[in-house]
């Protein structure tokens, strides 16, 4: 198997103040080139025109003039179930073909973590760095917000293929670093690779490793000379299809982008070179104070022209958040009890006094119904997607609009848990066969 590297220099920078400050984001050094004029009038305002560059790739690939359509999913705890991405993904690939699972956060890196076509597993006495904590551990996050960092020989990391998910082509990112250690690289058991992350100044290396089809497993472990830093690993089939590369933070907001080093997820997103990004963020801002939202729609405005900058021949997404209901802890009652209150949307005086009316413990509150916040957030993602010309997808009305999630957790089965926030897997595949007719909407077969 053939080893080649592909570096990125590391740099850091005010990411955060700099969303803020200025919705040009022009970061010196790191700025990716602009869409041309022609192509952002072809995204045409939230509707079929915003999916025109997505469209063309997966033409092409029909035609056979390319060999690889990459999605990008970022979002909260609803894509890092995996269950909405998964069932994407296998519609995706099976209209246009299977490229493979593509990247993946390293290891097992938070709780609950079963990505779909692939399991995986570590052992031994792994450190787990998460930009959804912000925790300084690592030098810098990338694109899969998570960094692993291992050192002795018993530390194992391990992917098996199932179903038809097996591989020819491995990758692994590693940050090096003065007094780095070496990896070693294992495919269906057989030792084929080793990553020297030794090196300065600090950076990402992406190691590739091609082989014969039909690989099922993969494991990674220190060779116990130093420590070893995982940004991230991938599978990748040399068949022609798509590649859907899902990445979620379960309790996190669009403001887990501003914890990134954009040097580094430009240049990994050149790597991947998309054809559509999905953003899927919007919950957790719904269930923030409603006074915290006054500065959102430029933030989230901030965070999409930057991925507009980062991958200008992308497609773009926004995905408003689904319906999720609450009911304040205050109002006491337990299981059955609780789960069959009515559910009921907030009246326009309950939605303009609701951070008094939650202070102040109100009765009126004690029933299911929609947190004022998550109107607000949605509404304020559809007008920056008019506003820059990129796609809107209201996911809410897969569930029927406001009061939709505690409906969805009264059918028998339900299609939503009881917390009336997280779906079950039926209700993530129902969404993901709406959203994947509307991004395919206009689509005409070449």
């Amino acid at each position: 198997m053939a080893v080649r590297i592909f570096s990125g220099v590391y740099c850091f920078f005010a990411v955060v103040a700099a969303l803020v400050a200025s919705l040009t984001l022009s970061l010196v050094g790191c700025t990716p080139q602009e869409a041309s004029s022609g192509e952002a009038l072809a995204q045409a305002a939230g509707g079929r025109g915003a999916m025109a560059r997505f469209h063309s790739a997966v033409g092409d690939l029909e035609r056979g003039r390319t060999g690889r359509v990459t999605i990008v999913q970022i979002g909260d705890s609803h894509t890092a179930a995996d269950h909405l991405s998964g069932r994407l993904r296998d519609r995706m690939q099976g209209r246009f073909g299977n490229a493979g699972r593509g990247m993946l956060p390293p290891g097992t890196p938070f709780a609950y973590w079963r990505p779909y076509q692939v399991s995986v597993e570590q052992t031994g006495r792994w450190t787990v760095n998460s930009s959804i904590r912000g925790n300084s551990g690592s030098a810098a996050y990338g694109l899969s917000g998570f960094t692993i960092v291992g050192s002795a020989r018993t530390d194992m990391m391990s992917l098996a293929a199932r179903d038809q998910a097996e591989f020819d082509t491995v990758t692994v990112s590693t940050w090096t670093r003065p007094g780095g250690g070496k990896l070693a690289v294992e495919v269906d058991g057989q030792r084929i690779g080793v990553i020297d992350t030794a090196g300065s100044p600090v950076r990402l290396e992406k190691a590739t490793f091609s082989g014969e089809p039909g690989r099922r497993t993969l494991a990674l472990r220190p060779e116990g000379n130093g420590p070893v830093e995982i940004a991230d690993w991938a599978v990748y089939r040399k068949e022609r299809g798509v590649v859907l590369t899902s990445h979620g933070f379960p309790g996190a907001t669009i403001d887990i982008l501003g914890t990134w080093n954009w040097q580094v997820t430009q240049k990994q997103l050149a790597d991947l070179a998309p054809a559509l990004i999905l953003v899927a963020f919007g919950t957790n801002e719904g269930f923030a104070p409603v006074d915290a939202l006054g500065a959102y729609e430029a933030q989230f405005e901030s965070y999409i022209r930057l991925l507009q900058q980062a991958a200008p021949r992308a497609s773009i997404m926004v995905m408003g958040p689904p319906d999720a209901d609450r009911m304040p802890d205050y109002c006491g009652g337990r299981g059955d009890q609780r789960d069959r209150r009515p559910c009921q949307a907030l009246s326009a005086s309950e939605a303009s006094s609701y951070a008094e009316l939650l202070r102040g413990r109100s009765a009126t509150l004690c029933r299911w119904h929609p947190p004022a916040g998550i109107a607000r957030v949605r509404e304020a993602q559809r007008r920056v997607a008019q506003r820059l010309g990129v796609g809107f997808w209201d996911w809410s009305e897969v569930q029927g609009g406001a009061c939709g999630a505690d409906r969805w957790a009264k059918l028998e089965p339900p299609l939503e848990h009881k917390d009336r926030v997280h779906m079950r897997e039926d209700g993530y595949a129902m969404s993901a066969d709406r959203l994947y007719e509307r991004l395919m909407d206009g689509y005409r077969r070449p």
